[in-house]
């Protein structure tokens, strides 16, 4: 998972969702993983919202519905490759 701050601090984060090594590996063989290998963005205050109305951590640990790529690690990716400066 990825997270950009305001100001454009960016993060990624990645968390043991399995209870056993072999759940994992089906997990990154599997199609859900093929499509995404990268992750999802997340709004941290629709999260803090859902923990505090009681929705169990369980709930977040896995993607439920394949949502799309993290454009937050493509375009960090963008910017330091437009940051860069030819030493030649």
């Amino acid at each position: 998972m990825y997270y950009a701050d305001p100001d454009d601090n960016q993060m990624e984060f990645q968390v043991d969702a399995f209870e056993s090594n072999e759940e994992a590996n089906a997990f990154i063989c599997g199609a859900t993983n093929t499509a995404n290998p990268i992750g999802v963005e997340y709004d941290p205050e629709d999260w803090l919202g859902r923990v505090e109305a009681g929705v169990p951590a369980s709930d977040f640990l896995v993607r439920r519905v394949h949502e799309p790529m993290s454009p937050i690690r493509f375009a960090f990716e963008r910017s330091r490759a437009g940051s860069s400066v030819s030493q030649g």
